[in-house]
């Protein structure tokens, strides 16, 4: 029998433990049934509850705030941000999920959506705006002295500049597309070989244009900056 008979095959994806947790904590947002400002239980009971790693939960806490769907409070714990934007990045996590997107596909869209940010950003940043960039900015050249790829450091930079654009429709698309590259990036290691020091020029480049309010240079400073990575094509398995 010919092996050609079976290249329309599709590849089983197995979710993870740690979606699985946020899309439990997400649905519980978007009925309603926890509502905004509602803190979340330890991530002991959640791990004990669900009967996984604490891992797991850690990991499912860190997608939903990168989604703006919770944020955590020294001293107080985390709680929920509000169920209007959870419900959004709910469609948006469903709609992804049902296409399952490609790492070139998913990039032809940041592309569209962090150049205009970019911007949009230069436009309408305020000082608080500019000064969360710098804390990633900071946060990331941190990582990176130390060895380490600082992934979740570098796609926050990115989510800062969303928040900038003042436009939530645009913070959330990005927020959820960012996330979702979070997985390509680990499966494939995209910040192997001193990328994540290139990275780390690049975003002081592109914070520097936004700072000074120069519109163009900060489009094509992240236009030059996404560059690179849509070029990164990994044959996906």
């Amino acid at each position: 029998m010919p092996k050609e008979l079976f290249d329309n095959l599709k590849e089983i994806v197995i979710e993870k433990p740690s979606d699985k947790i946020a899309d439990q904590i997400n649905e519980l947002i978007s009925s309603g049934q926890l509502k905004t400002g509602d803190k979340l239980p330890s991530e002991r009971f959640l791990s004990e509850k669900l009967n996984v790693g604490r891992i797991y939960v850690r990991d499912a806490i860190r997608k939903l705030e990168f989604y703006g769907i919770v944020k955590t409070v020294p001293q107080s714990g985390t709680i929920v941000a509000g169920n209007q934007d959870s419900a959004f990045v709910g469609m948006l996590t469903n709609a992804l999920n049902l296409i399952n997107p490609d790492y070139k596909s998913l990039m032809q869209v940041r592309n569209v959506l962090e150049i205009e940010a970019a911007g949009s950003a230069a436009e309408r940043a305020q000082p608080e705006d500019i000064k969360m960039m710098e804390e990633a900015v900071d946060l990331l050249a941190k990582k990176v002295a130390e060895g380490e790829a600082g992934l979740e450091e570098d796609l926050m930079f990115h989510v800062r500049i969303a928040e900038a654009t003042k436009n939530d429709v645009l913070k959330y698309l990005i927020s959820y597309l960012t996330a979702h590259m979070q997985d390509f990036s680990k499966k494939y290691d995209i910040c192997r070989n001193s990328r994540n020091l290139k990275a780390l020029k690049e975003h002081r480049v592109i914070m520097e244009h936004i700072k000074n309010g120069d519109i163009e240079q900060s489009r094509e400073s992240m236009r030059d900056h996404l560059s690179s990575l849509f070029d990164f094509t990994p044959k996906l398995k």
